[in-house]
């Protein structure tokens, strides 16, 4: 096996395994972040059961997607910006969901519950999280498409007859 063949190997082993484990933190946090401050509920359970499996699966998927190319030496560059794009706002959405509690409805962003607070955090906690889905699907998609490698060219209009 020759250096730069190591080194492919290495590189493609290392981003797959970067976009798993960091696809696993995130549906972490969003499954159970809550849970980190005290504020279990039903909230907490829902989105453990359908949002994070998904983006873990997504996200899982994406990785193993972008090892393949790497390893075939093809770039994963837009993969890279969609996948920190989702982590971003998977963030920010495991921040601003929602729990409610004894107290009423509590988040990190809204961690006193000021019912102003709270309002803000849902009305955030949507658009984020639909981000969060969307760029974990482009993720998948653009990591697939590098596998594929980049498109060949047409052949030249001489060779087709034409001209």
């Amino acid at each position: 096996m020759s250096q730069s063949s190591t080194t492919v190997s290495r590189s493609a082993l290392a981003s797959g395994v970067t976009v798993i484990l960091i696809g696993i933190a995130l549906a972490a946090w969003i499954g159970f972040g809550r849970v980190l401050f005290g504020w279990s509920g039903t909230i907490g359970m829902i989105m453990s059961l359908t949002i994070a499996p998904l983006g873990l699966v997504l996200h899982g998927a994406a990785g193993l997607s972008m090892r393949t190319a790497v390893r075939r030496g093809h770039s994963i560059r837009r993969a890279i910006v969609a996948f920190v794009l989702a982590a971003g706002s998977g963030v920010l959405f495991g921040a601003t969901v929602p729990e409610i509690t004894e107290a009423g409805a509590r988040s990190f962003m809204a961690p006193t519950g000021e019912p102003w607070a709270v309002e803000m955090t849902v009305a955030l906690c949507n658009p984020l999280g639909i981000v969060y889905l969307g760029m974990s699907i482009t993720t998948l998609v653009l990591s697939r498409t590098a596998v594929r490698g980049p498109r060949r060219d047409v052949e030249p209009h001489s060779e087709l007859g034409v001209g």
